[in-house]
């Protein structure tokens, strides 16, 4: 029959396997209280040495585990503490998708990070829990707010497209310009239309507004052109006005031919800026000096 020696020391041989093992320290404290009430229910005949022996390895293994559970909680309570700060400023972020992944990777840090008590482990979890909660729910409202704006962004963007279309059917090249600039600065000041319609939406304004500089420039070309005929006309013109003004033979017919020859200057129209600087000048003064002629010659006759 087992004596009561054995029973203690078999108490005892069960602490220090709880000492030695690999269990969470809280839970191996839990079992040492409970395997603990076994030894105060050994009866004792007497008290010798032996029994003072076991007494001290007994308390001995109950103090160890005592501090070993006690520190573990310490060090879970920090980290669970530290947890929580890392929790709020991820809840801070304004990058959701950064966020999300910061309070996932918090989530599998208290997962493992150890329990203390159930007392002190449900307040924690709960200040955990709402911070989460909070974020998760911010977070929804950020998303159903943003795909609004997407949805009138996008619209606001098609309007735009409509308009770089309308553009295109402006004869005046100046204005449809000035309207093509405006568009594109309109069209800056829009946000985003989700990654998924930006692309396209982008491409199919671009594509107008490179149809319009197509026109333009097929326009300024042929002005180009048409301004070079008209230089080359007028050029001719004061070549007839060079050769009247030297002749000055003043008969009624040199003069109306004269005069027909501002009137051809205007049918002409204009031949740009700088080719009417060129020689509107030196026509203009050959023709005013050919009727200053004849007023002087028609002086000297009287």
């Amino acid at each position: 029959m087992e004596n009561n020696y054995s029973k203690k020391e078999k108490i005892i041989e069960e602490l220090k396997q709880l000492l030695e093992s690999q269990e969470d320290p809280s839970l191996a404290y839990s079992r040492a209280k409970f395997i603990a009430k076994k030894w105060g229910k050994v009866r004792e005949d007497e008290e010798s040495f032996y029994d003072k022996e076991l007494a001290d390895q007994f308390n001995d293994c109950m103090n160890k585990l005592a501090e070993k559970a006690g520190d573990i909680a310490v060090n879970t309570e920090e980290r669970k503490l530290d947890i929580i700060e890392r929790a709020k400023q991820a809840a801070e972020d304004s990058n959701f998708k950064k966020a999300t992944d910061k309070m996932n990777e918090l989530m599998e840090e208290w997962k493992h990070s150890g329990r203390i008590n159930e007392e002190k482990d449900n307040e924690l979890w709960s200040q955990f829990s709402e911070i989460r909660k909070n974020f998760f729910e911010k977070r929804a409202d950020y998303y159903k707010n943003l795909k609004e704006s997407y949805a009138t962004n996008k619209q606001s963007k098609l309007d735009l497209i409509e308009k770089a279309k309308e553009i295109l059917n402006m004869e005046n090249i100046s204005e449809a310009q000035k309207a093509n600039n405006d568009l594109m600065d309109d069209w800056k000041k829009i946000g985003s239309a989700g990654y998924k319609e930006d692309d396209s939406l982008w491409n199919e304004f671009l594509t107008h507004r490179k149809a319009f500089y197509e026109k333009r420039d097929e326009y300024y070309d042929g002005m180009k052109k048409e301004f070079a005929k008209k230089y080359e006309e007028k050029k001719e013109l004061l070549a007839q006005a060079k050769i009247y003004l030297a002749r000055s033979e003043f008969t009624k017919e040199e003069v109306e031919a004269v005069k027909e020859l501002r009137n051809k200057w205007k049918e002409i129209g204009n031949a740009g800026r700088d080719n009417e600087n060129k020689i509107y000048p030196e026509f203009n003064e050959i023709i005013n000096k050919y009727f200053q002629n004849k007023r002087d010659y028609e002086n000297d006759e009287e």
